[in-house]
């Protein structure tokens, strides 16, 4: 028998604002030695609303003299990492980083509510730090629970192509709150919620066409999460709209719109969020809670 220590793949990512050491079947996330200084470097630059934005970028000559003109945001940027991940595989880290490793912290990014990504790649737009877009409370004991039965999953019964589907589904749904206009953040969740519907019509075989308006209320009567009819009416009309005729809320994109519309966009990732685990089979009473609230949430299991 090969000695697992010996296969064992490891990478760092960051920055998860999180000290845990999550142990799961199949790997660990650590914090790195360094965290608690990185930690107060990150936090020390984080916006009041809890986020952490690009920094200013200019160019400068051969000489060292800065070029007027040229300051503007950074396109890309790179975050301290704050965690190490070890995967019990014997993979390249090319491999890991498209396949089980992206998994893992896509779906840790999902749990906490922010983005994580590889040490040396790159983050574009805003990262939530301090605030938490996903209001659930949960214990270590839960986070390696979930993240044992859903690696487990996601190596054990998922094809490759559903596998590579589902990685984009957390990616994306990770980045939706980086967006800052509204119908941005509504676009991008709708497409999360389209890619969990080509999971769940993969996963069941089901192979017929399916209208728009009818799809959110297949899915949470599949997995007995409530829904309201005139709401999915309402955020299937914004999608139309806003997908075939530009419009949002019967405007332009980037304009005021009424209270209602602003708030679809947050809806719409609430239901993500209970879609998700429910895709994965995990059994959490969070997926059966109501997503037109703003309260927080337990996780855990009973």
């Amino acid at each position: 028998m090969i000695d697992q220590e010996e296969t064992a793949k490891r990478d760092r990512f960051g920055f998860l604002n999180c000290k845990w050491t999550i142990e799961f079947k199949g790997g660990t996330v650590s914090p790195v030695p360094e965290f608690d200084e990185i930690a107060v470097q990150v936090h020390k630059h984080t916006n009041q609303d809890g986020f952490l934005y690009p920094s200013l970028t200019r160019w400068i000559k051969e000489s060292g003299e800065e070029i007027p003109g040229t300051e503007r945001p950074e396109l890309l940027y790179q975050v301290p990492a704050s965690h190490e991940l070890s995967l019990s595989t014997s993979c390249t880290t090319e491999e890991l980083r498209i396949g089980s490793g992206a998994f893992v912290i896509h779906l840790l990014a999902y749990l906490f509510g922010t983005r994580l990504q590889f040490h040396d790649w790159w983050f574009d737009g805003r990262i939530p730090i301090q605030l938490k877009t996903h209001k659930i409370t949960f214990t270590k004991a839960t986070a390696e629970d979930f993240l044992s039965h859903c690696y487990q999953t996601w190596q054990g019964f998922w094809a490759e192509k559903e596998q590579k589907l589902l990685t984009n589904v957390l990616y994306m749904h990770s980045r939706a709150p980086s967006y800052e206009w509204d119908w941005e953040r509504f676009m991008i969740e709708y497409m999360v919620l389209d890619g969990c519907w080509r999971l769940a019509k993969l996963w069941s075989g089901n192979k017929d066409r399916v209208k728009h308006a009818d799809r959110i209320c297949i899915l949470c009567k599949e997995f007995k999460i409530p829904f309201e009819d005139q709401l999915v009416k309402k955020i299937v009309k914004l999608r139309n709209d806003l997908f075939h005729q530009t419009l949002w809320d019967g405007s332009q994109p980037g304009t005021t719109v009424s209270e209602d519309a602003f708030r679809q966009p947050d809806n719409l990732r609430r239901l993500n969020q209970r879609l998700i685990p429910a895709l994965l089979g995990y059994k959490t009473p969070y997926v059966k809670t109501g997503w037109c609230s703003l309260s927080t949430c337990r996780f855990d299991q009973p």
